[in-house]
């Protein structure tokens, strides 16, 4: 059996991913040093500002948060018990345990928390690894096997693979169907990036970058994960749609500046810039607008709904927990922005 301890000190991280971002190892989870960039600083200062009021346009105040390190070795040694691949799936693990002990502590099951956790960790993983031609291909294959019970051709697969069919134990039909549509849309959106390589986006279809972010995202089975299995789904399905956009785009948001600081344009905001013709701060100020609407859509519909309602405020302040806990978002070099303002 590994040792959890060798593969934290030997694991290697791997690029960032589209769907949350690269953990930092555990035993650098409170490295902060403030960043460096080439950028005007002008811009850069008005960035960390509109997310800073952001945050603070949904109610919520930051929190330097530290990775919950009992959680991380339960659910690496649970990993280690199903036989995942750790060399590839320790990396992310972070990520994994960063979403559920923040953005899904409200579960009261807690087998439910861990599956979250796992499929998170392996998610994330495929997200990233997949950019070979000799992983792609089998990718190209995962959902015609997923559906005909065949063992899929890489073991990061293989577990992606079962944690899907695990779903129904955590929660029933519907629900369970739709997390497992929006994960085979998530392996369709890394062949859609692999199809679309350099495509010019299309003034004309304006529309098509979030079609794109919507499969990519995994927005749906992250909303529906919210909500405790014993809720009805009548009490929550209206918010859908206005919940995965909070999801998606409050991601995007949220990581935009470390992508502004990385000098990263294949990012949501610089796709919507390009295909509305703006400029990426107006992109920027137009998404916040959006996804602060959406949230409070969200918030005025559940609230005479109780369960549903406590559950959603607590997984928004735990996503945006999840950010801070990820050092990597530089969450506090943006509110010091605030501080100073």
């Amino acid at each position: 059996m590994h040792s959890i301890q060798a593969l934290v000190n030997h694991s290697n991280l791997l690029s960032a991913s589209k769907l949350v971002s690269t953990p930092t190892p555990i035993n650098n989870m409170s490295t902060n040093d403030l960043s460096t960039s080439t950028l005007d600083d002008k811009a850069l200062a008005g960035i960390r500002r509109s997310i800073a009021e952001f945050i603070q346009r949904c109610g919520l105040q930051y929190k330097n948060i530290a990775l919950d390190e009992a959680w991380y070795s339960e659910c690496t040694q649970e990993a280690i018990n199903r036989g995942y691949p750790m060399e590839a799936i320790l990396p992310y693990m972070a990520v994994g345990v960063a979403i559920m002990s923040n953005a899904y502590d409200h579960l009261p099951d807690r087998a439910t928390k861990m599956w979250i956790c796992l499929f998170t960790a392996v998610s994330t993983c495929i997200d990233d690894m997949m950019c070979r031609a000799e992983d792609l291909v089998h990718v190209y294959h995962f959902n015609q096997r997923f559906a005909n019970c065949q063992p899929q051709g890489d073991p990061v697969l293989n577990a992606l693979d079962g944690l899907l069919r695990e779903v129904h134990h955590h929660y029933s039909a519907p629900v369970s169907n739709l997390i497992v549509t929006s994960s085979l849309n998530f392996m369709s959106s890394i062949l859609l990036d692999n199809e679309t390589q350099d495509m010019p986006i299309s003034p004309q279809t304006p529309s098509y970058p979030e079609y794109s972010r919507l499969l990519s995202g995994l927005a749906d089975a992250y909303g529906l994960c919210i909500f405790p299995c014993t809720l009805p789904l009548r009490e929550y399905v209206q918010c859908m749609p206005d919940l995965t956009i909070v999801i998606n785009h409050t991601n995007d948001i949220l990581s935009y500046y470390k992508e502004e600081i990385e000098c990263d344009s294949t990012n949501y905001l610089s796709l919507i810039a390009a295909s509305k013709a703006l400029t990426k701060q107006e992109a920027l100020r137009e998404l916040i607008e959006k996804t602060v609407q959406a949230y409070h859509n969200v918030l005025e519909f559940l609230r005479p709904r109780p369960e549903a309602y406590n559950a959603y405020v607590a997984f928004f302040d735990g996503y945006v927990k999840f950010h801070a806990t990820l050092k990597r978002y530089k969450l506090e070099e943006v509110m010091l922005e605030r501080c100073s303002s």
